[in-house]
């Protein structure tokens, strides 16, 4: 069999794939109401992307979500694949619409964007009676609501205030040192010890390696800076 073949084999089981997964995806939300389960940063809400930069508004965690799938999900409907492969399209209750797009490469390995769903979206809300918030201290729901981190915070809180850090820099929850994404160009890192944040009220931080990195590759190649910060993060 030649190589020409088996790689149109390949692309017609992977697209049959893709399609069977969107379609087992959307059966799961169509017609149900979620809630954001973190503080989800967006500078345009039709393109929000998942390595969470925390620039520009904010759409607050408990923000109820009526509508996640918009079209029918079948081989002919392009954007019912990409709904459940490459982005996650959802309305608040008001009728304002969001579009989530997954970066794949600032993704943890094997992660998806159905795992990206259901880190970011829940059938339970979190600001209910019996929600995860009213588990926190009052300074920690203090600090959920401003989108702030602060000493003393579980990760718990900080993910309620600052979403997830992006998989490719912090590839386990349990790791005691989470990389977050201020803009394209400044990363954030926070240090936890027994579950709680340490070290965030000193003001004078040391410069990341990475932040290093892209500055160096700023100043000393012809790269855009896009391209140094994908250059610095691989």
């Amino acid at each position: 069999m030649s190589i020409v073949r088996r790689m149109t084999i390949f692309l017609v089981l992977a697209s049959a794939l893709s399609w069977a997964f969107s379609a087992q995806a959307a059966e799961q939300v169509r017609g149900k109401t979620f809630y954001t389960t973190a503080n989800i940063w967006y500078e345009r809400r039709d393109q929000i992307d998942s390595t969470n930069y925390h620039k520009g508004a904010v759409l607050p965690i408990g923000t109820k979500i009526t509508e996640v799938f918009d079209g029918p999900t079948t081989p002919d409907s392009p954007l019912g694949i990409q709904t459940f492969n490459r982005f996650i399209r959802f309305d608040d209750e008001t009728g304002q619409s969001y579009k989530l797009i997954f970066i794949s490469r600032h993704a943890s390995a094997g992660i998806s964007v159905w795992d990206l769903f259901r880190q970011y979206f829940s059938e339970n809300n979190p600001m209910g009676e019996e929600g995860a918030f009213r588990s926190l201290t009052a300074e920690e729901q203090k600090n959920v609501m401003a989108g702030k981190i602060a000493d003393g915070m579980s990760k718990t809180a900080v993910i309620m205030a600052y979403g997830y850090p992006p998989g490719h820099r912090t590839p386990s929850l349990k790791l005691d040192k989470w990389i977050y994404w201020e803009n394209r160009f400044k990363t954030r890192t926070v240090y936890f010890s027994d579950d709680k944040v340490r070290d965030e009220s000193q003001k004078t931080r040391k410069v990341s390696s990475i932040d290093e990195c892209i500055k160096a590759c700023k100043e000393n190649t012809s790269r855009t800076a896009e391209q140094c910060f994908d250059a610095c993060n691989h």
